[in-house]
């Protein structure tokens, strides 16, 4: 670097420059229920108990005797088959040459691409596993309230309760453009700090930015079939987040020696299982193309 012509020492600041990253939409007890943590066998796999259904009894006159049916129930079976790795080669000589810590910094790295990978096929779990609404009509300020609805019918009608919403940024910018004073953010540093939330319509409604720029969102199902989804034309998912069960095996972050260069590994491993319980857990509102 010159001025004026004379060559002056340069300078480079310790800081390094923040990336930007997926919101954080995926809480444990709010949008997604990690009830079966722990619960996993060595093959890696969770079998979770459903008691069969039954309808509800009709009434008897009194003094009436009692009809014995038999004890039913279902296997909902989830398998922990989703792992993702990230692995950083961080050469000596270039963690010397530089006045930030180059290690620390590229672990953090992966951890926030594992964690974004992480929420996409738990996104496309929700797609692939629920119901997509028959309706492709784009929303609008002038119809959302009813295409919201039609949404929380479809799940109360199955007994369900409609209470998270993953709203793209366009349907969640028109929900604040048409809710105004209705709106009721959630007060929570961390989740304030990780992404925005709020309740409207009885409902709480989280901004994913993923569902505007994912294309290809990809997990393993519990048959072990690699399933990929379309996001980008995803307006809203509607849930009941008991019914989304999510379950980490392993989630591994270390900085390692390597045995073949001079310098280390930063890596990060996250092992995890996604599994809706039920296809009306859950509605997916689509536009057409």
């Amino acid at each position: 670097m010159e001025y004026g012509g004379y060559n002056v020492s340069e300078k480079y600041s310790p800081i390094v420059e923040p990336n930007f990253y997926f919101d954080a939409i995926f809480q444990p007890g709010l949008t997604f229920s990690d009830q079966h943590q722990g619960e996993a066998d060595g093959a890696g796999a969770v079998k979770i108990f459903k008691l069969a259904a039954k309808a509800a009894k009709a009434p008897k006159s009194p003094a009436s005797d009692f009809e014995h049916g038999n004890a039913d129930n279902d296997l909902i079976p989830l398998l922990i088959n989703n792992a993702q790795q990230e692995s950083t080669k961080i050469y000596n000589v270039q963690a010397q040459a530089v006045p930030y810590n180059m290690a620390d910094e590229h672990l953090s790295q992966s951890v926030q691409v594992c964690r974004e990978g992480w929420q996409m096929s738990g996104l496309a779990c929700l797609a692939h596993e629920g119901t997509v609404m028959g309706d492709t009509e784009a929303i609008t300020e002038s119809n959302i309230i009813k295409k919201v609805i039609a949404g929380r019918k479809s799940i109360r009608k199955q007994k369900a309760s409609a209470n998270v919403v993953l709203a793209s940024v366009e349907t969640y910018s028109t929900m604040l453009e048409v809710a105004g004073d209705k709106f009721t953010p959630v007060k929570n540093d961390e989740i304030i700090r990780t992404g925005q939330m709020g309740y409207y319509l009885g409902m709480l409604w989280v901004e994913c930015n993923m569902l505007d720029l994912s294309t290809a969102a990809k997990y393993y199902d519990y048959t072990g079939t690699l399933q990929t989804e379309d996001l980008s034309k995803v307006e809203y998912i509607m849930y009941d987040w008991r019914g989304l069960h999510i379950v980490d095996l392993l989630s591994m972050a270390r900085l390692k020696d390597s045995e073949n260069f001079n310098g280390t590994l930063a890596q990060v491993e996250i092992v995890s299982g996604y599994r809706l319980g039920d296809k009306n857990y859950a509605v997916v509102k689509k536009r057409a193309a």
